[in-house]
């Protein structure tokens, strides 16, 4: 009786277990396969694998490469316990499973290696930007683009800010180069704060006026215009149209929000930088649109009319949590982005 009593509960614990871990891989399989975003698929090319990733590399910023050269693009990114590095993507890297030889290149400043999160990277003809920490780091494309792979490339010299460098872009003689908020782990001055139509923006892209002559590349450390933006911006791209912000935090949906272009007209008003007046601009969440996009989405540009976007998704850090998973630089037709109507994110095929 005894040993039939010890069978009944070995069978039902041993039940109960495979119902657990049915139960478990039912839940692990949905999240790595089960979501989707079928109208983002089907407008977002791939283009260029992102380089890096099985190196451990976390990216950042993404920036095109002046034309005529072998290389397209730029992608900056961190590895922890290493220096941050900057990626060269070839012109014929193409979006394929065919493998490419990644090149990549480390910078130094008075020989010591950098090792700050290099948040975003962009280029004019002759030199290389990158946000490094609360520095604007610069160095001569030439060094970059003839150094060996691996290389360390000491910079040619660096401005400060003052607040945490999340991005950067160059458009028009401008550098826009603005932070990241998030309440709790990514705090912004409170002077940074500021009521903007129906919401409050937490987060200022400060813009330079560009002269490669003077130190910096900049004619002066104080910005030229101050942009008011929303939370959680990872990304800018501006054209005579437009201004796209990238957004995006952990898990949930990335959003491309993006403005009618305004800055040639009159400021909404003024900033305080450093003691300096300085025109500001606002951008209100419900003035501009809103395109959904995968988690993690990163740094953008703009080349040849297409948008382009970069991912974290896949990096190792994140690749074993992420429901989907980005493994390409994608790009945007602007104009299949705006007034999109239709439910853009799918479980097993049900749009959620």
């Amino acid at each position: 009786m005894q040993r039939e009593k010890k069978k009944r509960r070995g069978l039902t614990a041993l039940i109960v277990i495979l119902c657990v871990l049915l139960v478990l891989a039912a839940f692990v399989t949905s999240w790595w396969f089960g979501f989707s975003y079928p109208y983002f698929d089907s407008v977002a090319k791939k283009e260029k694998r992102i380089p890096g990733l099985s190196s451990g590399i976390s990216p950042q910023g993404l920036c095109t490469l002046p034309d005529g050269g072998a290389y397209s693009f730029a992608m900056s990114g961190y590895i922890s316990g290493q220096p941050s590095r900057v990626y060269l993507i070839a012109e014929d890297h193409v979006a394929s499973e065919i493998k490419q030889v990644e090149r990549y290149v480390t910078f130094t400043e008075k020989g010591e290696d950098i090792e700050t999160h290099f948040g975003g990277v962009t280029c004019s003809e002759d030199y290389m930007y990158i946000a490094s920490g609360k520095k604007i780091i610069r160095v001569a494309l030439e060094k970059v683009l003839a150094a060996d792979n691996g290389a360390r490339v000491e910079i040619d010299d660096s401005f400060t800010t003052g607040f945490n460098n999340a991005y950067c872009y160059l458009f028009g003689g401008m550098l826009y180069v603005g932070e990241f908020y998030r309440p709790g782990n990514y705090e912004t001055p409170a002077s940074h704060h500021m009521q903007v139509g129906n919401n409050t923006n937490r987060a200022v892209v400060y813009c330079y006026a560009l002269d490669e002559t003077r130190e910096g590349g900049i004619a002066d450390t104080v910005p030229a215009k101050v942009l008011s933006v929303c939370d959680q911006v990872q990304g800018i791209a501006v054209t005579e149209e437009q201004i796209y912000l990238s957004c995006s935090y952990g898990l949930a949906d990335s959003s491309l929000k993006f403005y009618q272009n305004k800055l040639s007209g009159a400021p909404d008003g003024t900033f305080d930088a450093d003691g300096h007046d300085v025109p500001l601009y606002t951008f209100a969440q419900e003035a501009g649109g809103t395109f959904t996009m995968p988690c993690m989405s990163e740094e953008i540009c703009v080349k040849d009319g297409k948008l382009f976007v970069l991912f974290e998704s896949m990096s190792k850090k994140y690749r074993f949590v992420t429901f989907t998973r980005e493994s390409y630089i994608r790009s945007l037709d602007p104009a299949k982005i705006e007034d999109v109507d239709v439910k853009e994110k799918a479980f097993w095929g049900i749009p959620v």
